[in-house]
């Protein structure tokens, strides 16, 4: 039923509803006094039509902008490699930046410790 309406609307047609004379007036479309007003389960069934409605035509609209834009499955395969290859190359350099920031503190500790040392020493040959 939704592909018929979706067919229906790309051709601009509409379907006829059925009943009544062509251009009889219509009776109001607020309830009468006694009948009840639509039901939440009403309401809720139209809001779910609409939202078939809206992701049929959201649908059709990805349909015709991969085909204008040729998108096919080859190529979106390619690109999603290209992709997969980008995010790889940038965890690489993501780890290669945490090894040099290890590495600079592992110089700057062991230049601290040399210092040390070195003072150490000096302060041995004062005292000798």
């Amino acid at each position: 039923e939704a592909e018929e309406r979706a067919k229906e609307r790309k051709k601009g047609k509409k379907k006829k509803k059925g009943g009544g004379a062509g251009g009889a007036a219509r009776p109001s479309q607020e309830p009468e006094e006694g009948a009840e007003a639509p039901s939440e389960a009403d309401a809720a069934e139209a809001a779910k039509k609409a939202e078939e409605e809206r992701m049929i035509r959201l649908l059709e609209k990805c349909h015709e902008e991969r085909i204008r834009f040729g998108i096919t499955a080859a190529s979106q395969a390619a690109a999603s490699a290209v992709v997969a290859e980008a995010v790889r190359l940038d965890a690489e350099a993501d780890e290669a930046e945490e090894e040099a920031e290890a590495d600079k503190e592992a110089l700057a500790a062991a230049e601290a410790a040399l210092d040390e040392a070195r003072a150490a020493r000096d302060a041995r040959r004062a005292a000798a």
